[in-house]
C-alpha cells in the first residue's frame, strides 16, 4: 500500500467517527459509562444511608448544644469565681445544669449560706433544663477564688479530671487549673 493513501482512509476514518482511534474521543464526549453511572449511584447510596439519620435526630444536635452551652458555662463559672473573690458553684444533673454562689453567710464564701443562682450578663437566671431525651451523667463542684476546682460532696480539690457525659458529648474540667474543654 502507497503510504499517501493508509493516511487518507485513516484521516476519513476520524472525521466520520466510526472505529479506529478517534472512536474513543466521541464515546467520552457522549457521557459516562453504564460501570460510571453504578458506581456514583452506588456510594451515593451508602453516604446516604450513613449521614440520613444524623439529620431525623434531633436529640444529637440538642446534646452537642447543651455539651457546648455546659463547656461555656463551666469556664464562666471558674472566670467569675477568679474575678468576683467567691466560690462558683456548677451542677449537672439529669434536670438541669445550674450555676450558684453562696448568699447570707460571713463572706461570699461561707458555705454555711443559702445558695443563689447567677444571673447572665444579657439578663435571665443560669439554670437550663437538659433538653428531652438527652442522657446526663453529672457531678457537682466549685471553683474558689483562683479558678481551682474542688468536688462540691467533698469540699476537697480535685486530684484527677471531672468528665461530664452530655449525651455523648463530654466535656472535662482539669484538676488544679479549672480548664474546661
Amino acid at each position: 500500500m502507497p503510504a499517501g493513501r493508509g493516511v487518507k482512509k485513516l484521516t476519513e476514518r476520524r472525521a466520520s467517527g466510526g472505529g479506529g482511534a478517534g472512536a474513543s474521543k466521541n464515546a467520552a464526549a457522549r457521557g459516562f459509562t453504564l460501570i460510571e453511572l453504578v458506581t456514583v449511584l452506588v456510594v451515593s447510596g451508602i453516604l446516604a444511608a450513613v449521614t440520613l439519620p444524623r439529620f431525623f435526630s434531633p436529640s444529637a444536635f440538642a446534646a452537642a448544644g447543651f455539651a457546648a452551652e455546659v463547656r461555656a458555662g463551666l469556664s464562666h463559672a471558674r472566670t467569675v469565681a477568679f474575678a468576683s473573690g467567691c466560690d462558683i458553684r456548677a451542677t449537672l444533673t439529669s434536670a438541669a445544669f445550674t450555676l450558684q454562689r453562696w448568699v447570707g453567710g460571713t463572706s461570699c464564701n461561707d458555705h454555711a449560706g443559702t445558695l443563689t443562682t447567677l444571673i447572665r450578663v444579657g439578663g435571665g437566671s443560669y439554670a437550663e433544663p437538659v433538653p428531652a431525651n438527652v442522657a446526663i451523667t453529672g457531678g457537682a463542684l466549685y471553683f474558689d477564688t483562683l479558678g481551682r476546682p474542688y468536688s462540691d460532696a467533698t469540699g476537697l480539690l480535685l486530684t484527677a479530671t471531672l468528665v461530664l457525659d452530655i449525651g455523648g458529648e463530654l466535656a472535662r474540667v482539669y484538676p488544679e487549673t479549672g480548664l474546661v474543654n
